[in-house]
Parts: C-alpha cells; structure tokens; sequence
C-alpha cells in the first residue's frame, strides 16, 4: 500500500480531516502561547544596600535628580516629586556613609522606588 493511498483513505473521513487539522492548528499555536507566558512573566522587585557617593540636583525641565553609589558605576535616579524623607535619607547617607537599602523595579531599572534605613 503506498503512502498516497493510505493518505487518501484516511482522508476521506471528514471527522478525521477535522481532527487532523485542529491538531496541526494546536501544534502551530504552541510556540506562540509558550512565548507570550515568557513575555508575561512579572519580574521581582530588587533591593540592595547601598552607600550614596554623589547626588546631583535636576537641571531644567529635567523630573530626575541623579544618584551614584559607591557600589555601583551606574547612575541612578529619584524623581523630584519623591517622598521628601526619600532624598533626606540620600542625602544623610551621602554626609554619614552609611549605606541604606534602595529598591528598583528590576535588575535593569535605574530608576529608584524606595529608599529606607538599613
């Protein structure tokens, strides 16, 4: 029996045509529904101790004052309209040297969330 033959006659049935494409229509969803769950996943906040080295004043229409820390050679940044006790707790840890604990909204985040006493 050849393959086109053996094709045919399992073709012939429309419920199994039916069958046969819903499974292939699944098979090629798949990725696409593995892949929008990798997109979806929610990333955990981050929070590290650090010691505050500079903290530059926003220029202009800038809404960002600019953070660097001791630990890292990033710059960050604290929105002006952050709580008040945020940036006196900078500020404190800039004179003192003493580190405090800052949150972001992920590894990749420069933006600073939070800022509270070690």
């Amino acid at each position: 029996m050849s393959i086109r033959s053996f094709v045919n006659r399992k073709m012939v049935n429309s419920i199994c045509m039916i069958c046969m494409l819903g499974l292939l229509f699944m098979v090629a969803a798949l990725p696409a529904v593995a892949q929008k769950k990798k997109k979806g996943a929610v990333k955990k906040t981050v929070e590290y101790a650090l010691t505050v080295a500079a903290i530059r004043p926003a220029t202009g229409d800038d809404p960002y004052i600019e953070v660097t820390f001791n630990e890292s050679a990033r710059f960050y940044r604290i929105s002006k309209n952050a709580a008040p006790a945020y940036i006196d707790l900078l500020r404190e840890s800039e004179k003192t040297g003493k580190p405090v604990l800052v949150k972001r909204a992920n590894e990749d985040a420069d933006v600073i969330l939070r800022v509270r006493r070690k």
